[in-house]
């Protein structure tokens, strides 16, 4: 199916015909034409890629040679960066979702000098509406987040959870109310009492169960349910934990030993939010990433002190973003983070240096005023040092898209630029 996508690309781009052949079990990375596969087909590549690694899954080779070109990849979804990749550099482009936004060049004569391996910057890279895409705008947006390599290797999940496991286990719940802070269905956001050796086997039990249910799937969450409601006179956690960080992390911490006993390689999602956003004073799971939110925190922190803060008992970091959200910006031009250039070109770099490795969006299904930021964003998310050339991204986009009205579609997109 990869294989017959790439035909019909390069058959639209050169006009020219493109045979799909299957060449076997196996075959030479130097084959005639152009091969594209996994690396098992390869056996000369047997040691190009890390399959075990769940962070080299989205790894590939683009390498040309005399007699054609090799795409090949650690996984099935490797292989498909590896194809958009590839049509990338000959000029293809699919910059907002939808047909009227993607980009097929005309060029009889294809020809192409390339070797690289290819390795993503952020593991995870979402770029998701929080209120959800409309049904019929679905197809289009799980498009574009194929051609611009926005499919991840590791669906990395982080939304809030307690609720969720709350609901799988009322009945358990409601003959324990001491395993929680508030009486069942108290207004705003149930918490756990964590101390209660009950309330950390009934949550492993349940994410034990998700993961046997689906064990394809990489993560499950345990952050926190949204709002207050950590303490009560009915738990004890106030006395047990130094603080409401430490019981979070203590939670995710346990549900993580016992998943990677059970299922290894599965990660244990969480944010770094609200009440749980100062850093814990206890070591936190390896298994367990820790998304830093760029907004609602508490204690008086700056993003970076966050950063700084998770990075000396956690691992494995990634960021919580902000790109747009309806109920502040109103989908209303200038007024969103994905809509602001200057802060993209800056802030994915740095988070990265500073160590993170995931990165979760919340945005909304609002490309007009904020489509080119999602697009320079989803370059960067891959390759940083794509930060360099945001200029030269800006140039092709209102050369390709608006032709001879590039001049002052440039001048309108500069107005509309968050970042003034």
């Amino acid at each position: 199916e990869l294989a017959a996508t790439l035909a019909e690309y390069l058959k639209r781009i050169s006009g020219g015909e493109f045979k799909v052949e299957t060449a076997g079990a196996t075959f030479a990375p130097n084959a005639e034409g152009i091969a594209v596969g996994v690396q098992s087909q390869f056996p000369a590549l047997k040691n190009a890629f890390d399959v075990d690694d769940p962070a080299r899954r989205e790894d590939y080779i683009l390498r040309s040679h005399t007699g054609g070109v090799l795409l090949a990849g650690a996984t099935e979804l490797a292989v498909q960066h590896a194809i958009w990749d590839f049509l990338y550099r000959l000029g293809y482009r699919q910059y907002f979702p939808g047909e009227k936004w993607e980009v097929v060049p005309s060029e009889k004569n294809l020809s192409v000098a390339i070797n690289t391996f290819q390795h993503p910057d952020y593991y995870a890279r979402q770029i998701w509406p929080g209120f959800g895409a409309l049904p019929e705008n679905q197809p289009k947006d799980d498009a574009w987040n194929a051609r611009n390599r926005m499919a991840s290797g590791i669906e990395l999940k982080t939304g809030h959870a307690y609720n969720g496991i709350i609901a799988r286990n009322k009945a358990e719940f409601e003959q324990h109310p001491e395993y929680l802070t508030r009486p069942l269905g108290s207004t705003g956001g149930n918490k756990f009492c964590v101390s209660d050796p009950g309330l950390r086997a009934l949550v492993i039990k349940d994410a034990l169960a998700q993961f046997e249910k689906n064990p394809e799937q990489h993560s499950i969450s345990m952050d926190p349910s949204d709002l207050g409601q950590w303490d009560s006179d009915a738990c004890n956690d106030a006395q047990v934990f130094n603080n409401i960080t430490d019981r979070a992390v203590t939670l995710a911490n346990a549900v993580a030993e016992a998943v990677d006993k059970k299922y290894p390689g599965k990660f244990i999602g969480m944010y770094a939010y609200n009440e749980h956003s100062p850093p814990p004073t206890i070591e936190v799971n390896p298994h367990v990433v820790v998304s830093i939110a760029t907004r609602f925190i508490r204690g008086g922190y700056t993003v970076d002190e966050l950063i700084d803060g998770w990075s000396k008992k956690a691992k494995v970091l990634g960021i919580r973003e902000y790109y747009s959200f309806t109920g502040w910006d109103r989908d209303m031009p200038g007024q969103a983070l994905g809509g602001d250039l200057q802060y993209l070109q800056t802030s994915i770099p740095h988070f990265y240096q500073r160590g993170a490795r995931f990165m979760s969006a919340e945005a909304s299904d609002n490309w007009g005023p904020n489509g080119l930021g999602y697009y320079i964003a989803s370059r960067l998310l891959w390759d940083v040092n794509e930060a360099a050339h945001i200029e030269a991204i800006k140039t092709e986009f209102f050369r390709n898209m608006f032709g001879t009205a590039a001049k002052p579609m440039r001048e309108y997109y500069r107005l509309m630029d968050a970042s003034g």
